[in-house]
């Protein structure tokens, strides 16, 4: 199914750009979606789809599609594009998370800008579970000056966080 996705999804951005039109006016995403679901691979099956005008498939624009439906379904199965895996968290870094959530709302604070302007909830996920290995916008640049530094030292366990004073603090270890 993916691959007729991303074939036919291609197809349909190169006759978009050749006609000078918006993708939508070439197929829509619900006729891509039922077209990999199908899988079409003659005019009779492309007119038995529900989301296609009556007598389109024998259309040239519908000829081509075929071509490029059929093109996705001779791809040898190792050349199938594969789904990525979902992202499983190791075991303890949801604790880390925990802890670099405030460790973010500390130094946000501290800066006077926003949180999530220097870490979304996916890169500080991303730097629980992965570490310095983590390629987020959290580790580059300037956020990785006033954020990703600290936070790698907490994830490391260089630095911690305490509750003095009634005030939550950071400290070297």
């Amino acid at each position: 199914i993916l691959a007729i996705v991303q074939t036919v999804a291609a197809w349909r951005e190169r006759e978009a750009r050749e006609r000078d039109v918006p993708r939508g006016r070439v197929l829509k995403d619900d006729a891509i979606y039922e077209i990999a679901q199908q899988g079409p691979r003659d005019a009779a099956a492309l007119a038995k789809l529900r989301t296609t005008p009556k007598g389109w498939e024998r259309s040239s624009t519908a000829t081509a599609l075929l071509g490029a439906v059929n093109t996705a379904l001779a791809l040898p199965k190792e050349q199938m594009p594969k789904l990525p895996k979902n992202f499983q968290p190791p075991e303890g870094s949801n604790a880390a998370a925990e802890l670099l959530k405030v460790l973010l709302r500390i130094v946000a604070e501290k800066q006077g800008v926003a949180s999530k302007v220097l870490a979304s909830s996916d890169d500080i996920d991303r730097i629980a579970a992965e570490g310095e290995d983590a390629d987020v916008p959290a580790l580059q640049g300037w956020r990785r000056a006033v954020f990703g530094e600290q936070a790698l030292k907490l994830v490391r366990g260089e630095i911690g966080i305490k509750f003095d004073k009634r005030k939550i603090a950071v400290f070297d270890l």
